[in-house]
């Protein structure tokens, strides 16, 4: 396959502090540097009450009005604010709050409750969870790698241009961080583990489901590819239940205890809006429908042709140049993890959000193929190479993270 395999699925290397230093510095230096970023561009363009009111310099006489203006308020676009309405108020039936998966918000409302603010909760949420996403991420790609390697397909992910997001009031850390632990549990056949992580990655995001097919594959590799085997594989088999079980719990609560919606099983589209998203999906995006890939690239190819803005280009771009890191970082990558990396593509290609928002969030809900960056890293033996896309990739996401700051792009 292209991988020379370091550790044993049963065997891992301890981690000592001298191993996370480099982990934490990334994870610090991308903190800081988004955050003052943020601040700065929220010049450019200043939008909430606090930052209309409160310069950026000099410091005001209330200094945690002050922070909160430069720390915290730049970030409060899009999703965010969803997010923040959700700790403070909760979820309601036929708001638009029940479009967004619960584990996030749950995860932030403690903090609320202690009396942090809300905005604040979800930063210090997110920003954990990257922690935890960069130490899982790396443990996993040295399963397949060495050590030098494995901090390249950390490096490599952590500067693609939309892995701001893992420090932005979103939930794709949270995701990120269990959706990589299920593969990672799942390689060493800790199932009791893997599931337990499948299911809570389906309540952070609805891709979750996915993590089904790579636990599939590896029940039937642990089978020996025989029906004989199988029956011995029983474990990966139920873990991998895990997965949808999840979504279907948070299914269960939504319809019997939100009141909102109920099982629809009478077209595909009614299922995805009963089951994987909800009825009030539409109250957040309206024009919005899950289809085949080539439809919904048949339905926006118009505007593409005749009238795109920066969001489309960047969309569209990004979403082109991941695939052809998907294809680059292919022949490295296990089958699993091909598996759940072009499960996850297809599916991001496939949400239709209408033609006046071409393919609204495409780069951000591509980044959840991690493994792909476990590949690329594999794949980009020249050191020159590595440099070059991470300059790349850097520009970009400073480019990216102004453009969000300033509301320009939809993450």
């Amino acid at each position: 396959m292209g991988i020379a395999v370091q550790e044993s699925d049963a065997e891992v290397r301890p981690v000592g502090f001298k191993h996370l230093l480099p982990i934490l510095a990334l994870w610090l230096g991308l903190r800081l540097y988004t955050s003052l970023g943020a601040a700065l561009f929220s010049a450019f363009r200043p939008i909430t009450p606090v930052e209309l009111n409160t310069p950026i310099w000099p410091p005001a006489a209330d200094l945690g009005l002050w922070l909160n203006r430069l720390l915290l308020a730049p970030w409060l676009r899009w999703d965010a604010v969803w997010y923040r309405a959700i700790v403070v108020d909760g979820m309601l039936a036929g708001n638009g709050s029940t479009n967004f998966h619960p584990l996030y918000p749950i995860l932030s409302t403690p903090l609320f409750w202690l009396g942090v603010d809300p905005l604040l909760s979800l930063m210090l949420t997110s920003t954990l969870a990257a922690l935890g996403f960069f130490w899982i991420f790396q443990r996993f790609a040295g399963l397949d790698l060495p050590g030098e390697q494995s901090s390249m397909a950390l490096i490599l992910l952590a500067t693609f241009p939309v892995a701001l997001i893992l420090f932005a009031p979103y939930p794709e850390g949270v995701f990120l961080f269990f959706s990589v632990l299920t593969l990672y549990e799942m390689r060493r056949q800790r199932w009791l583990a893997a599931a337990l992580a499948a299911a809570t990655a389906s309540l952070a995001r609805q891709q979750g489901i996915v993590l089904m097919l790579p636990m599939l594959w590896q029940a039937w590799e642990d089978s020996g590819r025989t029906v004989h085997g199988a029956l011995k594989a029983w474990r990966g088999w139920l873990a991998a239940l895990a997965a949808p079980a999840g979504l279907l719990l948070w299914a269960a609560v939504r319809i019997g205890y939100l009141h909102e919606g109920f099982l629809d099983t009478r077209t595909w589209q009614g299922f995805f809006y009963s089951v994987l998203l909800s009825p009030s999906s539409k109250a957040v995006v309206p024009d919005q429908a899950l289809m085949w890939p080539w439809d919904a690239f048949a339905a926006v190819l118009p505007r593409l042709m005749h009238a795109p803005d920066v969001e489309d280009i960047m969309s569209v771009g990004l979403g082109i140049a991941f695939v052809a890191l998907l294809v680059l970082a292919w022949r490295y990558m296990r089958p699993g993890d091909r598996i759940y990396s072009l499960a996850i593509t297809l599916v991001s290609f496939s949400y239709f959000t209408g033609v006046g928002r071409v393919y609204l969030g495409l780069p951000r809900h591509l980044l959840l193929a991690a493994p792909v960056f476990v590949g690329l890293a594999a794949a980009l033996q020249n050191r020159w190479q590595r440099v070059a896309l991470i300059g790349v990739q850097l520009l970009l996401q400073v480019f990216m993270l102004f453009l969000y700051v300033t509301k320009a792009w939809i993450p």
